[in-house]
């Protein structure tokens, strides 16, 4: 009786599965036929809406497969189909066709892949050369362009995401269960936020999808024999270049990875002091990888003055907010606020829609942080080690929390919210763990024949809330970041038809990042200008004896729609064509220059 029942559930996972597949096979498909032709203001509305059915259908199936059967292939193949479904979103930009995808810093760093392709530029001539130096490697392998292969970039990081956040979590809580809820947990890419953390290209967004492997691989070393203190071994070496790896990545992030493992190696000291279980010391010394990872993290920012340039700025921001000559981060904070009323939304509104599910997690990890600490529940007293995995983790959060503290007091650019991104990633671990150990105990209650229908339900109903902020939207009052050939076209066209001594102005976005892309990644003060609503009514009160204003269709939309004419009304952008003086040099139906005489 028992193996019929069994059989059965492996057919019906089985067409499940079935299901799933072609559902997704289809709707990626129907995206991919379906290309972009134009800039869209939300890749979501633009993307036919059998895409979205056929990935609601996938990852439901996907769901059901992974937490109800009992045959191990089923599984896997189910995480596959679940990923598989994410990844499908996440590379959208590529299914439908973008050009790239990214403003500003994108702008620049598509221009430092472009400049080491050519060779004018080398790896050591960056901060953080790990992203362009695999999309340069890409280009000259594929042959595609410097735009697609670092468009491609963002969707291979993701997937290392997917990989290693489930096997993390099974090595240190362990079972099928650990796995599943990892799977699904990476699967919502809790670390992405759109403030600082976004799915284009974009060194600090990598190295934060980047940190599961190293973590994983710092659990595994961790376990392994010591053969002596310090010993050589290949895991050893693995470590190391993960770390190195990380460093050139993003030197920033690569500060809170090796304060990652200082909080690892102080557990493990403490735990060796107080702890009279002797398996809490039973793993092997990080000293040695902790002092080869600080050594290559001095070497290599010593050699990049960006990084030491950025440092010295924190330093002196943080002094001026305890000075009381910088309002710190509270007075941009405000500053958005008031934006945000004056388009009908609010702080709270956009908290709900971006941090819904972080907070969920939060919510998850602290439950288990004290649980640690406390040492109450009974599955935590059999295994010290767990234990004490879970304590470092707790502890690679104190110690990077003053860092997000002197970004945020500071108020240096949005580092803030990169430091909160690389924090997310531990509470989505431990988030992950936590509800591991939850499940595992109600399928030991009366709950057990509710608990993976519910189980299935959260994370669809989690999947759907986080897959509506992976991309920019006017869902959150943002335009996507979708470029154009057009508008490369009509950039490279302006750049060619005007003088190195001309002044072009932008609105709020600067040409500057698009002569990065094309043109010099060093900086053009010309080029750096941008103008506000009462200006673009009165281009000729501008001074200037050659200057030039250009605009893309993005800019419209995003102020006109996505802002809903909070800076820009639509009756300045219509006044060009009525101000006297003001000459459309060209327009190629998404970019246009005028000149002010």
């Amino acid at each position: 009786m028992m193996n019929q029942l069994a059989h059965g559930g492996d057919r019906f996972t089985a067409i499940a599965g079935l299901i799933g597949f072609v559902s997704l096979t289809v709707a990626v498909l129907i995206a991919h036929a379906n290309p972009a032709t134009a800039y869209e203001l939300s890749i979501y509305a633009s993307t036919p809406t059998l895409f979205w059915v056929g990935i609601g259908i996938a990852y439901l199936s996907a769901a059901v497969v992974s937490f109800s059967t009992t045959n191990a292939l089923h599984r896997r193949l189910g995480l596959v189909l679940g990923g598989a479904g994410s990844f499908a979103i996440v590379a959208l930009p590529l299914i439908r066709g973008y050009f790239y995808y990214g403003v500003n810093d994108p702008m620049t760093h598509a221009g430092i892949t472009r400049e080491l392709t050519a060779g004018t530029l080398t790896p050591y001539g960056t901060a953080y050369p790990a992203v362009h130096t695999l999309a340069a490697f890409l280009s000259g392998v594929t042959g595609f362009s410097v735009w697609q292969s670092a468009l491609l970039i963002p969707p291979v990081i993701a997937i290392t995401f997917f990989i290693f956040v489930p096997l993390l979590v099974r090595a240190v809580v362990g079972g099928e269960t650990a796995l599943v809820v990892g799977a699904f947990t990476a699967f919502l890419l809790v670390p992405i936020h759109q403030f600082a953390t976004n799915l284009f290209p974009h060194p600090s967004s990598q190295a934060v999808l980047f940190v599961p492997i190293i973590l994983y691989l710092i659990v595994g070393y961790l376990r392994s024999p010591d053969s002596g203190y310090g010993s050589a071994t290949a895991f050893s070496a693995v470590v190391l270049v993960t770390i190195g790896a990380s460093i050139l990545l993003h030197p920033m992030q690569a500060l809170n990875v090796i304060l990652l493992l200082v909080a690892f190696a102080l557990v493990g000291f403490v735990a060796s002091r107080w702890s009279n279980t002797q398996s809490w010391w039973d793993h092997r010394s990080l000293a040695p990888v902790i002092l080869f990872s600080v050594i290559a993290y001095v070497a290599w920012i010593i050699q990049s003055p960006g990084v030491l340039d950025t440092g010295s700025i924190i330093v002196v921001s943080l002094g001026e907010y305890v000075s009381g000559a910088s309002p710190g981060a509270g007075a941009a904070i405000g500053t958005q606020s008031n934006s945000l009323q004056s388009i009908g939304s609010s702080p709270a509104v956009i908290y709900l829609k971006l941090f819904t599910v972080s907070t969920l997690y939060i919510v998850a990890a602290v439950t288990l942080a004290v649980a640690a600490f406390t040492n109450r529940p009974a599955w935590l007293e059999d295994s010290a080690d767990t234990r004490r995995m879970l304590l470092s983790l707790v502890g690679g959060l104190v110690l990077t929390a003053p860092v997000f503290g002197a970004y945020l007091f500071g108020n240096v650019g949005r580092y803030y919210f990169r430091q909160a991104s690389f924090m997310m990633v531990i509470v989505t671990i431990l988030g992950a763990i936590a509800m591991t150990y939850g499940l595992m105990k109600l399928s030991q209650t009366r709950f057990r024949t509710v608990m993976k229908p519910s189980a299935v339900t959260v994370f669809v109903v989690l999947f759907v809330l986080s897959a509506v902020v992976f991309f920019n939207s006017p869902y959150l009052n943002l335009a996507n970041q979708h470029v154009t050939e057009s508008r490369i076209d009509g950039y490279q066209t302006t750049f060619d038809v005007t003088s190195d001594s001309a002044v072009i102005s932008g609105v709020v976005q600067e040409p500057d990042r698009y002569h990065d892309a094309l043109r010099s990644v060093d900086s053009d003060p010309r080029l750096s200008d941008t103008i506000n609503d009462s200006e673009l009514r009165n281009l000729q009160d501008r001074p200037g004896s050659e200057w030039y204003l250009i605009l893309s269709r993005n800019t419209y939309e995003r102020e006109v729609t996505a802002y809903r004419e909070y800076r820009f009304s639509r009756g300045s952008f219509e006044s060009l064509e009525r101000q006297r003086g003001v000459d459309r040099v060209f327009s190629n139906g998404d970019t246009e220059l005028y000149f002010v005489p």
